[in-house]
């Protein structure tokens, strides 16, 4: 019995995690996030809209897309180091939550997506060749990019 009074003067140990601990980390954190995605987002439409041929037309594609490469990766990388960290705010609640999975969902695709055929439609190799394939190719993109994007956008509303 008198344990049972001694543990209920005590009180909880705060939480670790300092995305639980204070309650201004979480917002910090999903900004750096929304705008690594911005970033990532924003070079993968610039390299898009040129595939469709309705912006920088003058320029190779091969060479926009090289000069995008490094601003893409950081967006990934900002993406992959804040993702997990907001995930682990509460891992059980967001496995549960249907735009959670889609949205993860969405990311693989639209990243393979990226780096294979959007990969092969910015090749040195095809700079010379009409828009063709290219064509569809970004508008799948787009539509995957802007499909990540609104299933993130829909975690926040559950």
């Amino acid at each position: 019995m008198l344990l049972v009074h001694f543990l209920q003067g005590v009180s909880e140990a705060p939480p670790l995690n300092p995305i639980a601990r204070w309650e201004w980390v979480f917002p910090v954190v999903e900004a750096i996030h929304i705008c690594g995605f911005t970033l990532l987002v924003g070079t993968i439409v610039i390299l898009d809209l040129r595939l469709l041929g309705a912006s920088l037309k003058t320029q190779p594609i091969s060479r926009l897309a090289k000069e995008l490469q490094p601003w893409i990766w950081a967006g990934i990388l900002i993406q992959f180091t804040t993702g997990p960290y907001l995930f682990s705010a509460d891992p059980h609640e967001y496995v549960q939550i249907a735009a959670f999975r889609n949205k993860m969902v969405l990311l693989l695709l639209a990243l393979l997506f990226h780096f294979t055929v959007i990969g092969k439609a910015t090749a040195a190799s095809a700079d010379s060749l009409p828009l063709g394939w290219r064509r569809p190719a970004a508008l799948v993109s787009l539509g995957l990019w802007f499909s990540v994007l609104l299933a993130g956008l829909w975690i926040g509303n559950l």
